[in-house]
C-alpha cells in the first residue's frame, strides 16, 4: 500500500480556511433568486463582509449565474422543479424564466462581481455540473470552497455533496446563506452540520482571513 500524507486532511476550523488552499463561492446572488429571501438584507451585509476579507487576504472568488436554458432545452427532472415552483399542474403551462437578460438574471443590487473575479454560468443545482469549475479549482490549487449565498437547501447543498464526490472541501458561511423560509434553511444547515461541511459565521471566516 502506498504511503499517503494524512497532513492535508483538514480537522480544525484554521485547516480548512487556510488562504493557499481556499477560494470563496457567491452562489446565486441574482434578484430572481437571493433577491427573493427574506433574508436578503442580512445576507447581503455578510456576503459584502466576506467579499472585503476575500479581497485583503487575495483568495479567489467564484460567483455562479443561473441561466436556464429554454423551456424545450430544459430537462425533465428540471422541468418537474419549474412546475412545483410555477405552482402549475403541467409542462405546457410553464413560463420561460430566468433567460439571458432577464432582470432576474441580474445580480442583486450591492453585490456583482469584480472585474478579476470568476464568474461561471450553469443551470443545475451544483456549480460542478457542466462548467469548467473543477479544472478552475486545480489550475489554482484551491481544494476548499467556501460558500455563501442563496438557497441554502438547494444549491447550496447540492454543491457542497457534490464537491466532497469529487474530493473536495467546503465551508457554509450560516449568516451570508438564506433561503425562502427559516425552516428550509435550518434543516439544511443542520444537514450540512452533520457532513463534512464545518458551518459557521462570516465574522469567523472574517476573522481568519483579515488576520496578518
Amino acid at each position: 500500500m502506498l504511503a499517503r500524507d494524512l497532513s492535508t486532511i483538514p480537522l480544525k476550523l484554521d485547516d480548512f480556511l487556510k488562504r493557499d488552499r481556499v477560494a470563496l463561492v457567491m452562489w446565486d446572488m441574482q434578484k430572481g433568486l437571493a433577491g427573493r429571501s427574506p433574508s436578503i438584507d442580512i445576507i447581503r451585509k455578510r456576503a459584502q463582509e466576506l467579499l472585503a476579507a476575500a479581497e485583503h487576504a487575495k483568495i479567489p472568488v467564484i460567483w455562479s449565474r443561473h441561466i436556464l436554458p429554454p423551456l424545450h432545452l430544459t430537462a425533465g427532472p428540471f422541468l418537474l422543479f419549474l412546475m412545483k415552483k410555477q405552482k402549475v399542474d403541467h409542462p405546457s403551462q410553464l413560463k420561460e424564466s430566468m433567460l439571458d437578460g432577464m432582470e432576474d438574471t441580474e445580480f442583486v443590487d450591492g453585490l456583482s462581481p469584480s472585474p478579476h473575479h470568476i464568474v461561471l454560468q450553469k443551470s443545475q443545482p451544483s456549480l460542478f455540473v457542466d462548467t469548467p469549475l473543477d479544472l478552475r479549482l486545480k489550475t489554482m490549487g484551491v481544494d476548499t470552497l467556501v460558500i455563501a449565498g442563496v438557497a441554502t437547501d438547494i444549491g447550496v447543498e447540492f454543491t457542497c455533496r457534490h464537491a466532497a464526490a469529487l474530493g473536495y472541501y467546503t465551508v457554509v458561511a450560516e449568516d451570508a446563506s438564506g433561503s425562502y423560509s427559516a425552516l428550509a434553511h435550518e434543516r439544511s444547515l443542520d444537514f450540512l452540520r452533520s457532513w463534512t461541511t464545518p458551518v459557521v459565521k462570516a465574522e469567523t471566516i472574517c476573522a481568519h482571513w483579515n488576520a496578518k
